[in-house]
């Protein structure tokens, strides 16, 4: 796969980082300064060594990189890092930051990269185990981030910022976009070749590593979130709402076959994408709002929704070959697929306990039905149960990992009781529902 290292960013998180307090983004700066492992941030929030799993069904991630079938890594917010050596069947704690959000790249199953606000670059060469602090010479917060080899990285970020490296970050140095419109997807084919992408439809390439930056017509005005690159002619871009938190937000899927100088539609959809992936000239995929993926098997002339078995938006995806595929998103979600997303299925990330968000009806009779929407309650009930007040459940309409429906029991107390959800993992949050006489 060309660009595994294309990363996305959520549209509400960016805003939200934009406005980062004053003091934290003087602390982040003066860790910054200081030399590698001088500073007590990024001594204490780089190098996290152990198994600890994400919190609470986990943090919302925006991008995912694998090298080979095995290994692999995820980020997202709040610095979580998330790696794994066995394709997927567990996965152990890497972070770097626990302030930010920040995006990943990896070329190999050592060397890598993660990027967030204020600037902040940090690079490992043990596969996350630990990480060091580079200096990027910005305050812009840094979107995305991609490598084609150990030496050759750009990075791109807020107002039009490009950084590239040469020396595998030991230096960087800015590059001039021509443009002052945030950026948030990055793809280079290669060491020569490159495309970023961002905000009012805005397409900048290069021909020259960097060296110039071009804009192209992308014919768009929609945020473009995500965009890869299969080689120096072949290219695809999605977009949709700057913020796409409603079932009104469309999408769209570009592409172009001359490397930019002529940029279509392929197709349009009903939610926001953020981000995209091609295996080969023939096969590709893309991810966005309400657990959204779409399929293509010609190159992108016909693409066909494939089931996700989530409705948790998605914010990167990534693909080794026209079979193996990862995509990740909301709430900690990891999903993976061996037959080109025929079948999507989530990862296990250390069994989380289940989490309830709300109820719906809050209050109803004894029979009723009531539907419990959270995370981690399995994609099946097994032996799952869920309690109302000291009395089980004993008829269930539905249950998957984010939603069950149920009806409370007949020998629930009238009155208020609290509402739980227990698996294997064990006992989730109570949350407080009125059985009515």
């Amino acid at each position: 796969m060309p660009q595994p290292a294309t990363l996305t960013r959520k549209p509400a998180t960016r805003r939200r980082a934009y406005k980062l307090l004053g003091l934290a983004l003087i602390l982040l700066a003066f860790a910054l300064a200081l030399p590698a492992g001088a500073s007590a941030y990024v001594s204490a929030a780089c190098g996290a060594t152990g198994s600890a799993q994400p919190s609470r069904g986990g943090p919302d991630y925006f991008g995912v990189v694998f090298v080979d079938a095995t290994h692999g890594w995820v980020s997202g917010g709040s610095g979580q890092i998330v790696a794994t050596t066995d394709g997927g069947a567990t996965w152990d704690d890497r972070s770097c930051s626990s302030r930010d959000d920040v995006r990943i790249a990896f070329i190999d199953a050592t060397h890598g990269w993660v990027v967030g606000a204020s600037g902040a670059i940090f690079a490992t060469s043990d596969g996350g185990a630990t990480w060091k602090a580079q200096s990027s010479g910005t305050t812009a917060n840094l979107t995305a981030v991609t490598f084609i080899d150990a030496t050759h990285g750009w990075v791109v970020g807020g107002g039009g910022a490009i950084l590239a490296t040469t020396d595998g970050g030991a230096t960087w140095k800015a590059q001039s976009s021509g443009s002052s419109k945030d950026l948030s997807g990055l793809a280079f084919s290669d060491a020569t070749h490159g495309w970023a992408v961002g905000f009012d439809g805005i397409i900048l390439s290069t021909s020259d590593g960097g060296v110039t930056w071009k804009a192209q017509t992308s014919g768009s005005s929609d945020w473009l979130w995500g965009v890869t690159a299969l080689d120096a002619t072949h290219v695809w871009a999605v977009g949709g709402a700057e913020n796409p938190g409603t079932q009104t937000s469309t999408g769209t899927i570009l592409v172009t076959t001359d490397g930019g100088a002529t940029w279509s539609e392929q197709t349009a959809t009903s939610s926001s994408l953020s981000a995209i992936d091609f295996s080969d000239a023939a096969h590709g995929w893309a991810a966005g709002f309400d657990g959204l993926i779409l399929a293509t098997a010609d190159g992108g002339a016909t693409w066909s929704k494939q089931s996700s078995g989530t409705t948790e938006s998605l914010h990167g995806i990534a693909f080794l070959d026209a079979t193996h595929g990862w995509a990740v998103g909301d709430a900690g979600t990891i999903l993976a697929t061996a037959d080109g997303g025929a079948t999507w299925t989530k990862q296990n990330q250390g069994s989380s306990a289940p989490m309830i968000a709300k109820l719906k009806p809050a209050s109803g009779k004894r029979g009723a039905s009531v539907t419990i929407s959270g995370t981690d309650f399995g994609a099946a009930q097994d032996a799952g149960s869920v309690k109302f007040g000291t009395a089980k459940c004993t008829t269930y309409v539905s249950w998957s990992d984010t939603q069950i429906k149920c009806k409370v029991p007949a020998k629930a107390t009238y009155g208020k009781v609290k509402v739980t959800v227990t698996t294997s993992a064990g006992a989730s949050n109570g949350v407080s529902f009125t059985v009515k006489r």
